[in-house]
């Protein structure tokens, strides 16, 4: 099973502890039996070294073999004080044993420690009045032997007092010492625990703070900020977290606002590119125009002449008579196609003049509301305040004004209604008037809205137009520093820069 790293700092820090207060209390104990263990075999050597001659004085100061009576009880109560002597046993330097407090079988058994030449062990310590002593384990228990050398005070007879002591006392010592040590283990233990408790929950909490806030960052969310008042470097955290975001907010602005400027420029560089192509591809055509036109118009105007002889010398109705009739009509569609393809051609020569829009479009509908094609139009003119004037040639203008007029009252098939608006027109690269046509006629479709402005393209049925207009209303528009486009169904725009 996977832990989480909160569980995994508590299960660390508790195996951690634990393997420290366990150790700590081994090496504890350990130590101090042994300093005990050392203890007492200095403690009880030195009682055995300085209680041999009393021992020895029990005997009127002359030990010459013979047993007094009163001696083991005399020897007892001189050892009374010693919890831990078990027996005393008087040994010649032969190893015999002249006196023990031990009953037969513990004698023997005693007798059996000393190996096969008793003698020469209590003569060694004899010889060096050292005292010797050692671990022994007799059914199973721990027992220190300590031999210890003696002289008589007559005739200096050397004699060793043997004592063994029982480790009774600091088995029991070190038991109370271990239920201690362990006791003491477990309520360290238990505080350690807590404490891992403690840290691990306050610790916890302020990363739990930290990931939920660095997942609504990482959501979106810029605006939220981390709020921690622990006074430590978690608070520090949190206030460089703030700092973080932050930065991170100012870079993402930034980098929008990069994005929006490179929009733009893209925008303006495709426009300019289609703009490029657009001219190169006018001016191609215009210069094909200008030959073609030039080279067609006098075998069409040839043409016209003879079909309108035909039409003079023959008889009205007969076939010759509309063949005739035919020819003047695709004649004459030829020359309007001729005349559209050198305006469009030829540069414009007019004089630019300072004008007032809102002047020059209603002169435009009143000399045309007298006309055929617009006498069941109605004229809407909606002008908003501080128009400015604009400076273009006034014929220019004309023409591009008559042309989506007449242009709306054919989509409309001459009934409906013109709706002209002007206004101001300010942005960051536009200062001017612009001026929005629309009408009640179904309009230009969604694909067509570019293509209207191409040569030759029209929506209108065939021998209606030329599809040069639209064309030579943009290049008109455009060499007076302006634009046109089609904004949508029935709605044309034209913005041309204020006057100075």
């Amino acid at each position: 099973m996977k832990l989480s790293w909160p569980k995994k700092i508590l299960l660390y820090s508790v195996t951690l502890i634990s393997f420290a207060v366990l150790l700590t209390a081994v090496i504890t104990v350990k130590t101090a039996t042994h300093l005990w263990e050392m203890e007492f075999r200095e403690r009880n050597t030195a009682f055995s070294i300085y209680t041999s001659l009393e021992v020895l004085r029990t005997f009127g100061g002359n030990f010459d073999g013979s047993v007094n009576p009163r001696a083991a009880e005399s020897i007892a109560a001189l050892t009374v004080n010693n919890e831990d002597l078990m027996g005393v046993m008087i040994l010649t330097e032969s190893g015999r044993v002249l006196f023990s407090t031990f009953d037969d079988s513990m004698g023997k058994i005693l007798e059996n420690t000393l190996g096969e030449d008793p003698g020469e062990i209590v003569t060694g310590v004899i010889s060096t009045n050292n005292p010797l002593s050692a671990d022994l384990t007799l059914e199973g228990a721990r027992l220190l032997d300590v031999l210890a050398p003696v002289f008589t005070q007559g005739d200096s007879r050397p004699i060793a007092v043997r004592y063994v002591y029982g480790y009774g006392s600091l088995d029991v010592k070190s038991a109370n010492l271990v239920k201690r040590v362990v006791l003491g283990a477990v309520i360290l233990l238990a505080l350690g625990c807590l404490l891992s408790v403690y840290l691990s929950r306050g610790l916890v909490k302020p990363v739990q703070v930290l990931s939920e806030s660095a997942l609504r960052i990482a959501e979106g969310d810029r605006e939220h900020r981390i709020r921690l008042e622990t006074g430590d470097e978690m608070e520090h955290l949190a206030r460089q977290f703030n700092r973080m975001v932050d930065s991170l907010r100012q870079q993402q602005a930034d980098m929008e606002n990069t994005n929006v400027e490179l929009t733009d420029a893209n925008r303006q560089l495709r426009e300019l590119q289609t703009q490029l192509l657009r001219s190169e591809r006018l001016a191609a055509l215009g210069q094909l125009s200008a030959g073609v036109s030039h080279e067609l118009d006098n075998p069409v105007g040839v043409i016209l002449g003879y079909a309108e002889l035909i039409r003079e010398e023959v008889q009205a109705g007969s076939p010759l008579d509309e063949y005739a009739s035919v020819i003047l009509t695709e004649t004459k569609r030829c020359k309007r196609i001729i005349a559209g393809l050198l305006d469009f051609s030829r540069p414009s020569q007019g004089d630019s003049q300072v004008l007032d829009p809102g002047e020059a479009i209603r002169d435009m509908a009143a000399q045309l509301m007298e006309q055929r094609p617009f006498r069941r139009i109605r004229w809407n003119f909606d002008q908003g305040e501080e128009v400015p004037r604009i400076e273009i040639d006034p014929d220019a203008l004309r023409q591009v004004l008559v042309n989506l007029a007449l242009n709306s009252a054919q989509a409309m098939g001459d009934e409906g209604q013109i709706t002209v608006e002007l206004e101001a027109f300010h942005s960051r690269k536009w200062d001017g008037c612009l001026m929005r046509f629309s009408d009640t006629g179904p309009g230009v479709g969604e694909d067509a809205l570019e293509r209207v402005f191409d040569p030759f393209y029209t929506t209108k049925e065939k021998g209606e137009g030329t599809g040069l207009g639209l064309s030579i209303c943009r290049k008109l528009i455009e060499e007076s520093g302006g634009w046109v486009r089609a904004a949508g169904g029935s709605v044309f725009e034209i913005w041309l820069p204020a006057a100075f």
